[in-house]
């Protein structure tokens, strides 16, 4: 018996065809594509922030209104136009880490920042261009730490290797203001330095020690305080009151222009880590220092009374400059922050 053939009826021989075909229609749509379609790519800009984790922000320099300016490590330069809720940065010109920067207030456009290897940059045009500019130098090292300007273009920066240097030019150029002795004062690290209204230089050195020139730099007074610790900063209220923190909370002040210098132990003050900036505030009638492991505070002129404190209750981080306009601080070192210093309410100014 012959078995029964099965004709394939219309929908198998159509199911067929569409399987035989599916596999060479699928090879030209992807070689349509491949050949015709140009695909869109949607890329986010990432824009970086223009302080990060890694940056280290050591000087500040109030050019008044909301403008500032800030240096750091790695040649940091950074601008605010918004009293530092946002910050852009600049192009210092340098990879040499800078440790402070200060602007003129007769004329705020113009700046000066120093910092390691005796590098000093000056800008004429509110920090849009930085040129660098030569100084005196040692032949051994020429770190810069600290600059202050004061009107009609005066600027004096201090640093290791006893440096005491002065402009005149809105720092175009320097000079010596304390000559090298070829002693072992030329071997001492200048910490800080500020020129009262009549004219008298007080710097705060290493191991205790004062300098003071009552002449311009001709003559040089050496003074050496109770204090065991070296100064990190100083500060002038007025021609007579000069105060001085350091190291291990350790403050020196007098009220009769250096002639005689009142010692506070840390014991006394209850402030025990490194203090590395202090400013007078006429807001708040007391004088405002600021230092390592979140630490602040604030006392009287007559060193009656001391009030040490936390910035807040979760920064930690070391402060080394905070700079007061009106009755808020502005701080800056390993995070940058606003100080209210009559609420004492503490706000971070960058992520």
């Amino acid at each position: 018996m012959n078995a029964a053939v099965h004709e394939k009826t219309g929908l198998e021989r159509f199911v067929l065809t569409i399987i035989g075909i599916m596999p060479w229609a699928i090879v030209g749509t992807l070689l349509y594509a491949g050949l015709f379609v140009k695909p869109t790519v949607i890329i986010n800009e990432v824009v970086p922030a223009s302080i990060n984790v890694r940056d280290r922000v050591y000087g500040l320099a109030h050019q008044g209104d909301q403008n500032w300016l800030a240096a750091g490590n790695y040649g940091l330069m950074l601008s605010s136009a918004d009293n530092g809720v946002s910050w852009k940065v600049q192009d210092s010109t340098t990879m040499v880490h800078f440790q402070d920067i200060s602007a003129w207030k007769d004329e705020p456009n113009r700046a000066v920042a120093v910092g390691n290897d005796g590098v000093i940059v000056v800008t004429e045009d509110g920090g849009e261009n930085w040129t660098t500019v030569d100084s005196p130098k040692s032949d051994i090292a020429n770190k810069l730490l600290k600059v202050h300007t004061y009107a009609g273009g005066e600027a004096v920066t201090v640093g290791e290797m006893g440096a005491v240097l002065r402009s005149k030019d809105y720092g175009k150029t320097w000079a010596r203001l304390k000559a090298e002795c070829g002693c072992e004062l030329d071997d001492i690290f200048m910490n800080d330095v500020v020129k009262t209204p009549d004219g008298t230089y007080y710097v705060a050195a290493e191991f205790g020690r004062i300098f003071i020139t009552r002449d311009d730099g001709v003559a040089w007074e050496e003074i050496q305080s109770d204090s065991p610790n070296s100064f990190g900063a100083i500060d002038a209220k007025n021609n007579d009151e000069i105060t001085i923190v350091g190291l291990a909370g350790v403050t020196v002040s007098t009220r009769d222009a250096g002639e005689t210098w009142t010692y506070i132990a840390p014991q006394q003050s209850g402030m025990t880590e490194h203090m590395m900036d202090v400013q007078w505030s006429d807001a708040i009638d007391r004088w405002v220092a600021i230092g390592n492991k979140g630490k602040w505070m604030t006392f009287t002129s007559d060193l009656t009374d001391f009030e040490p404190m936390n910035i807040s209750a979760t920064d930690y981080t070391s402060h080394s400059e905070m700079v007061i306009v009106g009755d808020k601080g502005l701080a800056v070192g390993a995070t940058v922050g606003s100080l209210d210093l009559k609420t004492r309410e503490w706000t971070l100014l960058h992520d």
